[in-house]
């Protein structure tokens, strides 16, 4: 009996070991929040844009055209997020699709063991998207890169 729980702790303390091994070798990551809002050129809101960014889950912008996205990605001090209008003329117009390199910074600091590398953070974006026909000279700057 003595043996079995021996060889039955030893098994285990392995199992243990070993998939904190693994984890180590897994590549860090970092959570990340982006809070905002997308806007035409004449500063009102889009409902219905698609948000996107890597493997995350596409979300929306509400009827305010204000947005909340969530992800996951290495660790850097920016995020690219795709903005995408879907719904063409029954939000207003078919808008050009734009993807937006948005700084980050950190809101939680990463743990002491593991590859996690902490939750950043980007509030207060504002991202203005053009109609497809319209005169893009007459456009805010923006920092968006055309798809």
């Amino acid at each position: 009996m003595k043996k079995s729980c021996r060889l039955f702790l030893l098994l285990t303390s392995l199992a243990i070991i070993s998939a904190c091994d693994k984890n180590q070798d897994a590549d860090p990551y970092m959570l990340f929040e982006v809070h905002g809002k997308v806007m035409d050129a004449d500063g009102k809101p889009i409902e219905g844009i698609h948000i996107s960014s890597g493997q995350a889950e596409v979300q929306k912008t509400n009827k305010n055209g204000v947005f909340a996205f969530y992800g996951r990605s290495n660790p850097t001090t920016y995020v690219y997020l795709t903005f995408e209008d879907k719904d063409g003329e029954s939000n207003g117009g078919s808008f050009v699709n734009m993807t937006e390199k948005i700084s980050v910074r950190e809101k939680t600091p990463a743990s002491k063991v593991g590859n996690y590398k902490g939750t950043y953070f980007a509030g207060d974006v504002k991202v203005v998207l053009i109609k497809k026909n319209e005169d893009i000279s007459e456009v805010p700057d923006s920092p968006m890169i055309p798809l």
